[in-house]
């Protein structure tokens, strides 16, 4: 059956500590076909001025991309903080997976691609960890790589899901996964620190059984989130985009509210 992991304090500055949802029930809930999410990578990299022939992913989870990717770019490196996640994304891509905090890495060595998938970046809240975060992106992209971030944008909107559960299912095999993403705690620009609960209900199928984690992530309103790249990491913000599928629309910095995909290039 599933298990309840222990609530991180979102205001007591305990760090997370990687996801606690067993990866096999965390790749089902989070299933679906990651070619078009690759697909834009690749081409928000390139209209950033760089055709990627090396790449690193922050905070890779279960190695959802990281099979597509490597379809496209010769050399793909990924890291995240659970051993047990990176030994699931390591057999399931086959890609370089390593065990490490992506506020605090060091590779000795240089990609012409890093990316944050799906909030990822969120999940380093205290602010002197960010701003170390930002310097080590920009210690290891190349002269004039590119830097993507997908996340959710907008501290007061975040505040206004609390109690408004996101609800998907996504099936395999005979398992149906009932996955369900909700703000318990508004962030606010005093401490932009929220709460999620998320929960994964099995239904049928070999494994059935509940498993809920909550944990912190940083909320961060646009002019906020670029300007830390910009004096963390040396970085030029080169755009912002919505994700419509299929289409990219790009917005304003002033307009950036909900899920985006921000672009910043190193120096060259």
């Amino acid at each position: 059956m599933g298990s309840d992991s222990t609530p991180r304090d979102v205001d007591g500055g305990r760090r997370y500590a990687g996801c606690a949802i067993p990866p096999e029930v965390h790749s089902i809930g989070f299933g679906w076909d990651p070619q078009p999410e690759v697909n834009r990578l690749l081409h928000l990299a390139r209209a950033g001025g760089v055709n990627p022939r090396s790449a690193l992913e922050l905070g890779c989870g279960t190695g959802r991309l990281l099979e597509s990717l490597r379809a496209a770019v010769p050399e793909v490196v990924a890291l995240d903080l659970s051993a047990t996640v990176v030994e699931f994304a390591r057999s399931r891509s086959q890609a370089d997976v390593i065990v490490a905090d992506m506020s605090d890495f060091s590779l000795n060595r240089r990609f012409d691609l890093i990316y944050a998938s799906a909030n990822t970046i969120r999940h380093v809240c205290e602010l002197s960890a960010v701003e170390r975060m930002w310097g080590r992106i920009g210690e290891h992209l190349s002269p004039g790589g590119v830097f993507i971030a997908d996340l959710e944008l907008g501290i007061a909107a975040e505040a206004a899901r609390v109690g408004k559960p996101a609800t998907w299912d996504m099936s395999r095999g005979s398992t149906l996964m009932h996955v369900s993403w909700e703000v318990v705690k508004p962030p606010s620009l005093a401490s932009p620190l929220a709460e999620i609960r998320w929960t994964f209900e099995s239904r049928g199928g070999e494994t059935p059984g509940v498993w809920s984690e909550t944990f912190p992530l940083r909320a961060y309103d646009a002019p906020g989130f670029v300007a830390m790249a910009e004096t963390h990491g040396g970085l030029e913000c080169r755009g912002i985009h919505e994700p419509r599928d299929p289409y990219l629309v790009e917005t304003s910095l002033e307009k950036a509210v909900g899920r985006m995909l921000v672009v910043f290039r190193s120096a060259v």
